[in-house]
């Protein structure tokens, strides 16, 4: 107890200082208060978005079109979006239809967004491309879903007529097709010796433009080629790739190849396609990943940019208005000096202050921060973005940690000024 009772006025005494300390000069501490708070926003507003909108931006990407592209062994493939294997190499030359949405079976199942198998044929002039427009299929889980060529290509436009053929014997025809031979929605043309009626003008901005797109099952039936597909074009969320996922799984073993197939690079995706269809080569597009991977590493990049400079700003001001409040009570410091008071003890009576300024910045800008965030999402993807509850609470501790490294200097300064000429000047 007579310990106790001996540490209680030391204690009492710290908080009277602290306490009469933070009243002192209130404007200075409302600045250094907002400058904190400010900082601390922007950097949970952008850490809680750049956690969370990864899947988002991923998604805003998909509208390049496909990432990977799926052939059978026996094809040749060659480079683009939406480009045709048509190559024969062998008897195995296709992809049976009724494996394709096997695709939805793989680890990586649910990042896939999209898929849709095409046959491409040759009557005369015209590139024909059967394609799923939109199409039923059934999921792992038992339930019917819908995918086909719009939803692994959303950014492909229709500029006259409707996308979805109602009929087999309707055809969507791309726009440099359609301007070559006058072909309008509702024009006649004859493939393969059928007729069709155009249901649509598509417009890409690729090889499509060129191709007349028609039902997969109708083209099977004029080419004797049932149950057959030549490609399939897939969409899946990924990520952007580094040196470990450009590696050759075959090379790795253990631990390695279960971290490479438990992160979804669009090469560990690919090969997950492999071996859930038996016989196929699964190649990512690498026009469209590595386009996403750029744009991810880019945003990723700039967000954190934002962050260190807001956070630094931060600490500038603090150490700013922190050295003119030390050069105005370096009096004070040496009166403690001089009556027994060691750094040891006036070091941490000033530092407990600077943090409990910085807590109340912290605290502030945190939850200004998770609300920026949420705006962000909203207005830029128009989606709520989740921040996870532990970031606020990290940002609370980085800013008393930036407040006590911005007022270090000014008050290891003052510090080390001698007492007896300080006080000698009257300061």
């Amino acid at each position: 107890c007579s310990r106790l009772s001996r540490r209680l006025p030391r204690f009492q005494m710290i908080v009277r200082f602290i306490k009469e300390s933070i009243t002192r000069a209130p404007r200075r501490k409302a600045l250094i208060i907002a400058a904190i708070a400010m900082g601390s926003a922007v950097a949970t507003a952008m850490l809680g978005v750049m956690l969370d909108i990864g899947d988002k931006i991923n998604r805003e990407l998909r509208s390049e079109g496909a990432n990977i592209a799926v052939t059978s062994q026996a094809a040749s493939l060659t480079g683009g979006v939406g480009s045709i294997a048509a190559n024969a190499a062998g008897a195995a030359n296709y992809i049976p239809e009724s494996e394709v949405p096997d695709i939805k079976k793989i680890f990586w199942g649910l990042n896939v967004t999209g898929f849709s198998p095409s046959m491409t044929a040759q009557d005369g002039a015209l590139q024909i491309q059967g394609v799923w427009f939109s199409h039923p299929y059934k999921a792992p889980d038992g339930e019917t879903k819908t995918t086909g060529i719009e939803a692994v290509n959303p950014a492909w436009q229709i500029t006259d007529g409707r996308w979805t053929p109602d009929v087999l014997n309707e055809c969507i025809v791309g726009a440099s097709v359609a301007r070559r031979y006058g072909w309008k929605p509702g024009s006649v043309i004859t493939i393969f010796g059928s007729q069709f009626r155009v249901a649509g003008i598509l417009l890409t901005g690729d090889e499509a433009d060129d191709r007349v797109l028609v039902p997969l099952e109708r083209l099977q039936q004029l080419t004797g080629r049932a149950g057959q597909v030549d490609r399939i074009d897939v969409a899946a969320l990924t990520k952007p790739e580094d040196d470990f996922a450009r590696k050759d799984p075959k090379t790795m073993k253990g631990k390695e190849l279960e971290r490479w197939s438990c992160t979804n690079y669009v090469t560990s995706i690919a090969y997950e396609i492999e071996q859930a269809l038996p016989g196929t080569q699964a190649r990512p597009v690498r026009k469209v990943a590595d386009s996403e991977g750029k744009i991810l590493s880019s945003v990723g990049g700039l967000m954190g940019l934002i962050t260190l400079v807001a956070l630094f700003s931060a600490g500038l001001t603090v150490w700013s208005l922190t050295a003119t409040t030390m050069m105005e009570r370096r009096g004070e410091v040496a009166i403690m000096q001089a009556i027994g008071a060691t750094r040891g003890l006036v070091a941490p009576l000033f530092g407990l202050e600077i943090a409990m300024v910085g807590l109340v910045g912290g605290i502030i800008g945190a939850f200004a921060g998770v609300w920026l965030a949420h705006s962000v999402g909203a207005a830029v993807f128009g989606a709520s973005v989740e921040v996870t509850w532990i970031l606020p609470w990290l940002i609370v501790f980085a800013a008393m940690a930036i407040a006590l490294a911005g007022a270090a200097q000014p008050l290891y300064r003052t510090l080390r000024m001698e007492p007896a000429f300080i006080l000698r000047e009257g300061v």
